[in-house]
């Protein structure tokens, strides 16, 4: 289970790091989510955990997964000294859902706060293209540059992308089994982000520029 859906803020490593933080702070607790969860389904859920959880397995990573999410959140915090709006968002899901969840006893939250996350950060990114105030551009606070049509063309395809993960999720959680759903949650949503946004920054990369519009790939063969 992704932590933090994965907020489209994959940003290069103009910000001191910021990426390795972020890739942490989402990995770390959607790895105690996925270990946990093959525990209890291996051993069974432990005793210290079934008043809160039962006897389901993936309401006993639930547990787990709460206070790592926190961790993580805390830890990106501590390092980065700002909070984005979408994390703060996603992160807020995850309370709520998960909350949800372990109150009623029914894993049907966890598995559909995906679809919710992602459906909203596709809708706010379309939606913020349409009315031209590109979001996408604001959450990168001036780490990036690029030109204005390529910012919107961006915006777009991860708009798209979110719509799509949300709809494979429901695809996923509604037809294979559970243990297939929590690989998939885990590690297949984080794959596509990463390979979305590693493929679109390498094609994108002849775009940039500095802050006054200097692209920097001519720059570097200046330098060279």
């Amino acid at each position: 289970m992704s932590t933090q859906e994965p907020t489209p803020t994959p940003a290069p490593a103009a910000k001191g790091g910021a990426s390795w933080v972020r890739l942490v702070s989402d990995l770390g607790p959607a790895v105690v989510f996925f270990l946990s969860y093959q525990h209890a389904e291996k051993n069974g859920v432990p005793e210290f955990a079934r008043a809160i959880s039962g006897d389901q397995a993936v309401l006993f990573a639930t547990v787990l997964f709460i206070p790592a999410a926190i961790a993580g959140f805390a830890f990106s915090y501590w390092k980065e000294r700002t909070v984005s709006p979408m994390g703060l968002f996603t992160f807020a899901m995850i309370g709520i859902f998960s909350g949800l969840a372990l109150w009623l006893k029914n894993d049907i939250f966890i598995k559909m706060r995906p679809t919710l996350v992602y459906s909203l950060i596709g809708l706010i990114l379309l939606g913020s293209v349409l009315f031209k105030r590109n979001v996408l551009k604001a959450l990168f606070s001036g780490a990036l540059h690029m030109p204005e049509p390529v910012w919107h063309g961006l915006a777009q395809r991860a708009g798209l992308m979110y719509i799509a993960l949300a709809i494979i999720n429901e695809a996923v959680w509604r037809t294979q089994p559970l243990a297939t759903w929590v690989t998939y949650n885990t590690w297949g949503d984080m794959a596509i982000n990463m390979i979305f946004w590693i493929v679109n920054f390498a094609l994108l990369a002849k775009y940039f520029t500095d802050a006054d519009g200097n692209p920097l790939l001519d720059e570097t063969k200046d330098k060279t």
